[in-house]
This record gives structure tokens, C-alpha cells and sequence, in this order.
């Protein structure tokens, strides 16, 4: 190849990065959140309209164990039977590179061989593979230098490159073309380069917004997400099924334990229920603070014995053991309960149902749970 050729490939290969760069930037904004961020990022790597990468996987600093990169999300075949059909229909549909974003968001509520494999990754920032390496050196490395995770990496075609926030560095963002074998050039590999520490910035950002998002429906004192949250849990859950349960309970006397003790154990109080019912619940259960003394839980696919055995189970939970409300004092406390299945109702009659119930429950004597009428 010509000297001149080669100069109009490299400007080829260089405008379409630009161009790619341009996509993703404009995709990660719109994502926000932090996995659709991650998504975004991965899609403007790998084939298609992206830098046509065969595989992309992003590593993040974990934060809960120092010394290692914890893997979060990947995009690519598993297989090169899968490879060949999945850039067969790209040539053929030529989507752009928002249509494959939107196409693979659909897939993280159930992620795929590569994703899953990618997620139970941890690399030790020590090691010698491109991912550790990239992030000790802070900038962009060839696999074939290094280790390759147990295999789980491509040790011929890959590259790595931090990336960075005004923070510091956020993870590492790796790619190789394991199935085409096609090494990377330097125009790419510059490119890949400009694309991860962008990636960092975003995000950095998309962990801020998660961080504000959860603190507007979270309640400050419990943890649990608040009045708002619960609508809004209920709504989706509605959209979907009319097997929704909620369970409502409310702390009995608890006026004179913040009357007689004081408002700091009774505080106190709230926050341990508020865990206790938190580690009680099941996986498809949310636990939310309805206000004041009073909690709700929503269970999004139940009928009538299981929402009244889980209420049962709940009421349990809460007297089952004394509270700490100081250095010395422990307080027993029990619940009024009631619950309600949706049977047709909306989030506002769904949650009055569950209320009444409830102020039944107060009227029989406390400490007991009521099932709302049909």
C-alpha cells in the first residue's frame, strides 16, 4: 500500500471515530443511569456503526474490595457461529448506532453468555493482564503483552485503556476481535484511546445522577424509599399484572414511645424496623416507608393465602424480638396489619383498600393482620 493510500485510510478510520465519538457522547447523556451509560459506551466499540470491534467489555473500580476491578457489562458474541449471524444481519439491516443501542437495552433485564461471564470477572489491579495493566500504566495497552484472565480474554487482538474522570480513574475499558483475528492499528487504537476516557467522565456522571436519584426516593431516616417511591413501584407493578399484593402495617402506640422515651429512640425505632423488615422480605419484595410510623410492602405477584401468609410473616417479624432504643432499653413493639390484593383496583384504591384494613386491624385489638374485602 502507498504511502497515500495508507494516509486516506488512516483519515477514513479517523473521521469515522469522530463520527462514532460524536454517537456515544450523545448516548451516554441520554442514558444517565449507570448500566444503560455502560451500554452505550459498549455499543460505540463493537461492530456495526461503532469502532467495529469483535467483543467490549467495561471493568469499574470496585468500590466494596480494594485492589480489584470488578466487570459490569459486556457486548459481543459468544461464539463465532453467533458472530457470523449477528454481523450478517448488521451488513444486512444497517441499523445506526442508536437502533443497536435500543435493541441490546432490551437485553440487560436477561444479559447474554459474554455479559454474564463479564459480570463474574474480578481482576486483581496487581495482576498482569491488559485490564490490570492498563490501569496501573494509565494508558491504553495491547493484550498480547500481558496475561488474558484464565482465557477469558483475547491475548493476540486485544487493547485496554483507563478510564478517566476528573475523579480519578473510574475502570478500564477493553476490547479484542477474537473472531476476525484482525489486529488493531494505531489509528483505531488511538480512537479506542479518546473513547474510553470519555467513557470515564461518563460515567462518573451517571453515578452521580444514580446517587441524587436514589436520595430523592429514599427516606433519610430508614433507607427505605418513601411515600413516592411506593406510587410509583405500585404503577409499574399494575402496568404489567393484577397479582399485586400490598401489605400496610403500623407500629401500635408508638406516640408514647417518642411521648414517654423521647423522639431519639423513637428514631431509633423506626430504623431498626425498617431493617428488620428490610432482611425479612423476599426477593420480589419491596419494603418502603409509607410515613410517620407506618410501613408498606408491595408484592408484585401473589394471590389471596400468600399475601395473608405474608402478612402473617411480617407481623411476626416485627414483635418477634425487642428493639434497641438506647445503650440500656430495649422496647417490644408490635403492628396493626393490613393488606389488599389488587382485583381490578388502581394504585390510590389498592392502597386505601390495604388502610382500611389496617384501621380494622386497630379496632380488633392491634397486633393482628386484617385482609381487605374483595
Amino acid at each position: 500500500m502507498s504511502r497515500e493510500a495508507e494516509l486516506e485510510r488512516e483519515n477514513a478510520i479517523l473521521q469515522q471515530g469522530v463520527r462514532t465519538l460524536h454517537a456515544v457522547a450523545n448516548l451516554a447523556l441520554e442514558s444517565r443511569a449507570f448500566l444503560p451509560c455502560c451500554h452505550a459506551i459498549l455499543t460505540g466499540v463493537t461492530a456495526g456503526q461503532g469502532l467495529g470491534f469483535n467483543r467490549a467489555r467495561l471493568f469499574v473500580v470496585d468500590v466494596g474490595a480494594r485492589g480489584r476491578l470488578q466487570g459490569v457489562a459486556a457486548i459481543g458474541p459468544g461464539d463465532a457461529a453467533e458472530a457470523d449471524r449477528v454481523w450478517r444481519s448488521i451488513v444486512d439491516e444497517g441499523p445506526d448506532l442508536e437502533t443497536l443501542y435500543q435493541a441490546g437495552l432490551r437485553s440487560l433485564e436477561q444479559p447474554g453468555a459474554l455479559d454474564s461471564e463479564t459480570r463474574m470477572l474480578r481482576v486483581d489491579v496487581k495482576g498482569d493482564s491488559a485490564v490490570a495493566v492498563a490501569l496501573r500504566a494509565g494508558t491504553v495497552v495491547r493484550a498480547k503483552h500481558h496475561g488474558d484472565l484464565g482465557g477469558k480474554l483475547d491475548a493476540s487482538t486485544g487493547v485496554a485503556a483507563p478510564m478517566r474522570s476528573a475523579d480519578g480513574v473510574e475502570g478500564v475499558l477493553y476490547a479484542d476481535n477474537c473472531f476476525s483475528e484482525v489486529e488493531v492499528d494505531e489509528a483505531s487504537l488511538m480512537i479506542f484511546a479518546l473513547l474510553a476516557d470519555h467513557a470515564g467522565r461518563a460515567i462518573a456522571n451517571a453515578r452521580r445522577y444514580e446517587k441524587l436519584a436514589l436520595e430523592a426516593r429514599t427516606d433519610a431516616l430508614t433507607g427505605l424509599g418513601h411515600h413516592g417511591a411506593m406510587l410509583h413501584a405500585i404503577d409499574a407493578a399494575l402496568a404489567t399484572s393484577q397479582r399485586v399484593g400490598v401489605v400496610m402495617l403500623d407500629l401500635d402506640d408508638f406516640k408514647q414511645v417518642n411521648d414517654q422515651i423521647g423522639h431519639l429512640a423513637g428514631d431509633a425505632l423506626l430504623a431498626g424496623v425498617a431493617d428488620r423488615l428490610r432482611r425479612a422480605v423476599r426477593r420480589d419484595e419491596r419494603v418502603f416507608r409509607y410515613g410517620g410510623e407506618e410501613f408498606a410492602v408491595l408484592l408484585p405477584d401473589v394471590d389471596a393465602e400468600g399475601l395473608r401468609h405474608a402478612a402473617e410473616r411480617l407481623r411476626a417479624v416485627v414483635a418477634e424480638h425487642p428493639f434497641p432504643v438506647g445503650p440500656d432499653e430495649q422496647l417490644p413493639v408490635t403492628s396493626s396489619v393490613g393488606a389488599a390484593l389488587a382485583l381490578g383496583r388502581d394504585t390510590t384504591s389498592l392502597i386505601d383498600a390495604a388502610d382500611q384494613a389496617l384501621l380494622r386491624a386497630k379496632t380488633r385489638g392491634k397486633n393482628r393482620v386484617v385482609m381487605a374485602e374483595s
